[in-house]
């Protein structure tokens, strides 16, 4: 209850949502004569910010230091397991059409599945259910089964975790399924904006993990010159990360704001210095 509690305190107070609540307030203000001074005195300021942040769509200057925080790591010639964060999962959507529905992290089980056919015997773990789905409801586990069945992914291969709710139950609950050995290297697959607050919580649970980044939101993106909308839904994706690596460190879940750049194991330093052998994972039809 305190995990669904606090994801609904969150989506109200986003900055998204305080603005627009904030223009409301103002339009209500103004609607009568005696408070409409006031509501012209909060709308135009909160107006101001929408218009300024409508033409500065990429918000990169709040993304690009936690994409950037752990770059794609070369790949080592073999590994002992890869795990995938949920996330890219409708839910809800895919029980009311009966058909598995992903969003825009979609590119999370695209790059498990190309690392799964990568590395063949390596061990592979999915984890999520998803903070708004009961025990009862679809799962962010039972979507990406499907999804990953269809990209050719011998499921049998995979252990499904789908109990957790959020990135803590994430790390603890795929460390009571996988029981990694020590010394072993595991890649974690998650969106780059979510990484840095990902390897805080592996850490946390003593598993070293080599992060591999996907899902990039920054950079030389094409957008029309204004659109307020999709500035703030982006404001609100980089808050949410900020805001959780502030709150999980308060309420204790990790031990760090943000963990070491360079992780301990000689192996992982080596990866994310680019200075082994093997390359990593071939890139996309037409790209390059």
């Amino acid at each position: 209850m305190s995990i669904i509690l606090g994801k609904i305190v969150w989506s109200m107070l986003t900055p998204g949502s305080l603005l627009l609540c904030l223009l409301l307030l103002a339009l209500i203000l103004s609607w009568w004569a005696p408070s409409r001074r006031w509501g012209i005195r909060l709308g135009v300021p909160v107006g101001l910010v929408v218009v300024v942040l409508g033409f500065m769509p990429s918000l990169d200057w709040m993304i690009r230091p936690l994409e950037d925080y752990y770059p794609v790591p070369r790949l080592p010639s073999s590994v002992d397991g890869i795990v995938v964060l949920g996330g890219a999962e409708e839910p809800g959507l895919s029980a009311e059409h009966d058909q598995p529905q992903v969003n825009g992290s979609a590119e999370r089980l695209i790059a498990f599945a190309e690392l799964a056919h990568r590395y063949p015997d390596a061990r592979l773990v999915f984890t999520g259910r998803g903070a708004w789905s009961d025990r009862k409801a679809v799962s962010e586990a039972d979507i990406a089964r499907s999804v990953l069945g269809t990209m050719g992914v011998d499921t049998g291969r995979v252990q499904f975790e789908s109990e957790s709710r959020n990135t803590i139950e994430n790390a603890e609950k795929s460390l009571s399924l996988a029981q990694p050995k020590p010394g072993e290297t595991w890649l974690l697959v998650t969106s780059a904006i979510h990484m840095p607050r990902a390897v805080n919580c592996f850490r946390t649970v003593g598993w070293p993990v080599l992060p591999y980044p996907v899902d990039y939101r920054s950079g030389d993106i094409q957008h029309l010159p204004f659109q307020p909308l999709h500035a703030l839904r982006r404001l609100d994706a980089a808050s949410s990360e900020w805001v959780g690596l502030i709150a999980y460190r308060l309420l204790g879940r990790t031990h760090e704001l943000l963990p070491p750049r360079i992780l301990s194991s000689m192996k992982q330093d080596q990866a994310l210095r680019g200075n082994v052998t093997e390359g990593g994972l071939a890139p996309v039809a037409g790209l390059g």
